[in-house]
């Protein structure tokens, strides 16, 4: 018998830099998406992500995704749900980790699965909202992440 084992999907040994943290941002401008820049320190998890919508009047089908972008803002993936937000509306869009799959509507909010995905250094998180009109607004942004050190020996 050999002790080689397979490794767990996505999951390098990595050393943690503190424990998770919930972080809060001020609300982009209306009709502007939200984006989390990771600057050069740190390789990121997320954990959770909240944000509200509200809409305008404007009729038209909204959804809110995370994405995940490299450092030429290529989106290299997301995670969403299969349900709009209608006009003049406020509903609560929650990201987790831990979610299993999307739910809706509880409390008039949106549960989401969310991909717990390593993001490098120079990469960048978004909220981005599909079929965005003028008057809508992102507020109340919050998230929490694991942030590990990037002088990780591999060898």
């Amino acid at each position: 018998m050999h002790d080689l084992r397979a490794p767990l999907l996505d999951a390098p040994p990595l050393r943690r830099y503190g424990l998770p943290a919930w972080e809060y941002r001020d609300s982009p401008a209306a009709a502007a998406h939200f984006t989390e820049e990771l600057g050069g320190l740190y390789i990121v998890r997320l954990i959770s992500l909240h944000v509200r919508l509200v809409t305008d009047a404007n009729v038209a089908n909204r959804t809110v995704l995370v994405e995940y972008r490299d450092a030429a803002d290529a989106r290299l993936d997301f995670s969403g749900a299969p349900v709009v937000q209608t006009a003049t509306d406020t509903v609560d869009w929650i990201f987790s980790a831990f979610q299993g799959q999307a739910e809706w509507e509880i409390d008039d909010s949106i549960l989401v699965p969310l991909k717990p995905s390593f993001l490098p250094p120079t990469f960048d998180f978004r909220v981005f909202v599909d079929n965005i009109q003028a008057g809508d607004q992102l507020s109340r942004i919050r998230f929490k992440w694991e942030r590990f050190y990037t002088d990780v020996d591999l060898t």
